[in-house]
């Protein structure tokens, strides 16, 4: 057995330096965009009189929407065969909340602050930003058009805005040029940003090596959801304003971010350069 691992070896060395000698090390840059579909969890949402998961907790619902990214991608062909792709990829991410969420608080809202002279809410928006390293191979379909599947592996930075809700009772008599004295019970909902392990299963096609066309499943892991609620109540004594001060930390169930990108983008190749190795 030893006898024939030696010539086996070598012949495998022989082949590997005449691939090196004929081939080319190329370097791609990438940009691309499209849009974003949540799925599972982090698409789900149920609504009920005790409001969304984002104020009370008791939810494992995100109600996330559809939304869009944006990306860039750094590819390295290998040397000794120039379909197989090491890959580098970055993305934003971000996503509002569904339409459901939506038209529940426009509705709920509306109706239960229909007393009050001024309202104003601003829903979160969810914002992930995958970074992310791993393979892509290409399998040439014609002359023109490579069909391609990658699998990646990475980090995600999560980070969801602050959710806001001001009201004004009819009788509230402070107007100020300070927009915050507007209003007589103010709440704001800050997010901690997280991050988590982060995974992407995807494919697509080239078109002449420049367009791509492709579609990726991303799992960008699962982190508690955390966040402070703060609450400014005003109200009005003989004509004499007072202040109290409200501050609640929640640290609840994990928030999975799941989503399916569907994007278009170009790419340029940066490097294209002969590796040779020694004649014997």
């Amino acid at each position: 057995m030893k006898k024939l691992a030696l010539p086996r070896l070598t012949l495998l060395a022989l082949l590997l330096g005449i691939g090196l000698q004929q081939a080319n090390a190329q370097l791609y840059i990438g940009l691309h965009g499209g849009a974003t579909v949540p799925v599972g969890f982090y698409a789900e949402s149920r609504m009920s009189d005790n409001e969304w998961m984002f104020t009370q907790g008791h939810q494992r619902q995100a109600g996330a929407g559809t939304g869009w990214a944006a990306g860039i991608d750094f590819s390295y062909a290998m040397p000794f065969h120039s379909n197989l792709e090491i890959l580098l990829a970055a993305d934003f991410m971000q996503s509002g909340v569904s339409r459901d969420v939506e038209e529940y608080f426009t509705l709920r809202f509306s109706q239960r602050y229909n007393h009050c002279s001024r309202y104003e809410m601003i829903l979160p928006r969810l914002r992930n930003i995958p970074i992310l390293a791993g393979v892509q191979y290409r399998f040439p379909l014609t002359t023109t058009i490579n069909l391609y599947g990658q699998a990646l592996a990475g980090i995600n930075l999560r980070y969801i805005t602050p959710w806001s809700l001001s009201f004004a009772d009819a009788e509230w008599n402070f107007p100020s040029d300070d927009e915050s004295l507007l209003y007589n019970n103010v709440k704001v909902y800050t997010y901690a940003p997280a991050t988590t392990f982060a995974l992407r299963l995807g494919g697509g096609f080239f078109i002449k090596d420049i367009v791509s066309i492709g579609f990726s499943y991303n799992i960008l892991g699962a982190s508690p959801l955390v966040w402070n609620q703060t609450e400014t109540v005003r109200y009005n004594v003989y004509g004499n304003l007072h202040v109290i001060n409200n501050e609640t930390h929640v640290d609840y169930y994990d928030l999975n971010p799941t989503l399916v990108l569907i994007s278009i983008g170009v790419r340029l190749k940066a490097f294209s350069g002969s590796r040779r190795v020694q004649d014997w």
